[in-house]
């Protein structure tokens, strides 16, 4: 009676948890557009959280680093070994911290004046850029007639979409042009508090990233059996050397590729040298596809100036980007990841279109986190079937049968 009312009691447990998950379901895609919206705006409320969390995690081997250094240095010198570490511990973010500002500073003190130069003669080279794109027009619109005048309708419709914006008045564009200024003023205040907010929790974190790191242990070992908590660490800690390993290797990888090109692209006598080398070392940070969008808005800027030099900037990309691809990134990054390109490819794809710029820096480093749940799975069950869990025994067109079987 007790096993079929315990038997009875299961069965019910899970008819209404898969009730319960198939209304989640229902509402999250019946709803998704409110969904989205209320995903969005607890995401803008915790967002501080989420970037000073990022920057403690970027900053937190650094910490690891010179705290090992620093505690060596003052286990010597000092009686109180908890002292001492605690005295290393406080230092080392410090000096985190300083050395970040120090970047900070030498990028605004040394690059942003040229990025700004550069930007301002952009702007007074514009005016040449039309001339030049007009008489490409009349080029064009004389050799092949039809797309002259295809190019022509979009001129046309192109002026009259400004003209009637002009036309609605004065005072309607100067409503806009306020309305859109105060609520910049408003994203610049709250960007302002956000970035402070950050900081804060930033220097929280990584004063308190070990015990955060015990708590949660603590925690997984209270919800699940020590075999599937064992697990569930020893793949936290592989997704924490997949991210840790591939982001900081991405991050300085790409600052080397940046000082080079900016090196290179002045002895080349490049124009814009200094903004193009921040545009490749920024793009750089994304994975297979960063060269081609880091290429592309320098040839275009190049292009009007100089065509050959224009040619010459997308050689130097390709040289740069082979050299970083098979020298520089493998010794950097080792194998952080250790998935196919294949992979690689489609992660850059899958996450790149749910989440953007951010989802393709992300993507390789979650996808193998992914692959690598997936094989430990399916090992664990050819293991279980007694069955080979090497991949190249499966080419063959033999079938497999299973130890038991064998035996029997």
């Amino acid at each position: 009676m007790r096993v079929e009312f315990k038997r009875y009691l299961a069965l019910g447990i899970t008819l209404t948890c898969v009730m319960l998950i198939g209304i989640v379901l229902y509402f999250s895609i019946g709803k998704f557009d409110v969904l989205r919206s209320n995903i969005k705006w607890l995401i803008g409320i915790i967002s501080p959280f989420i970037y000073g969390a990022m920057v403690a995690y970027i900053l937190s081997p650094l910490c690891n680093f010179l705290e090992g250094k620093l505690y060596h240095r003052f286990s010597k010198h000092m009686s109180s070994d908890k002292f001492a570490k605690k005295l290393s511990e406080k230092i080392a973010i410090v000096l985190a911290y300083v050395f970040l500002c120090i970047i900070i500073y030498i990028f605004l003190k040394l690059v942003m004046p040229q990025v700004i130069e550069s930007l301002k003669s952009i702007i007074t080279i514009i005016p040449e850029w039309i001339n030049k794109l007009y008489e490409l027009y009349e080029k064009l619109a004389k050799t092949n007639p039809e797309l002259g005048e295809s190019l022509n309708d979009y001129a046309v419709k192109l002026y009259d979409r400004a003209n009637s914006f002009l036309e609605k008045g004065v005072f309607d564009n100067a409503k806009v042009i306020l309305s859109e200024f105060s609520l910049r003023v408003v994203y610049f205040s709250n960007g302002i508090l956000n970035f402070v907010v950050a900081v804060i929790v930033s220097i929280y974190v990584l004063n308190s990233r070990k015990t955060f790191k015990a708590q949660f242990k603590k925690l997984i070992y209270a919800l699940f059996k020590k075999e599937i908590a064992e697990a569930i660490i020893s793949e936290l800690r592989f997704a924490d050397v997949s991210f840790g390993g591939f982001i900081i290797g991405k991050i300085i990888d790409s600052f080397i590729i940046g000082i080079i090109a900016s090196v290179c692209l002045n002895l080349l006598n490049m124009p814009y040298a200094i903004l193009l080398a921040i545009i490749i070392g920024f793009t750089n940070i994304i994975p297979f596809f960063g060269p081609i969008i880091g290429a592309v808005p320098g040839v275009i800027l190049i292009l009007f100036i100089d065509p050959l030099k224009a040619l010459y900037f997308l050689i130097f990309v390709f040289i740069l980007q082979q050299f970083d691809g098979n020298i520089l990134g493998p010794k950097i990054l080792g194998d952080k990841v250790g998935i196919p390109s294949f992979w690689v490819l489609f992660s850059i794809i899958v996450f790149g279109s749910l989440w953007g710029v951010f989802g393709m820096i992300v993507g390789v480093p979650l996808f193998a986190v992914i692959i690598d749940v997936v094989t430990k799975f399916v090992n664990r069950m050819l293991k279980k079937r007694g069955l080979s869990c090497d991949t190249k025994d499966y080419y063959s067109k033999k079938e497999f049968v299973s130890e038991n079987t064998e035996k029997q």
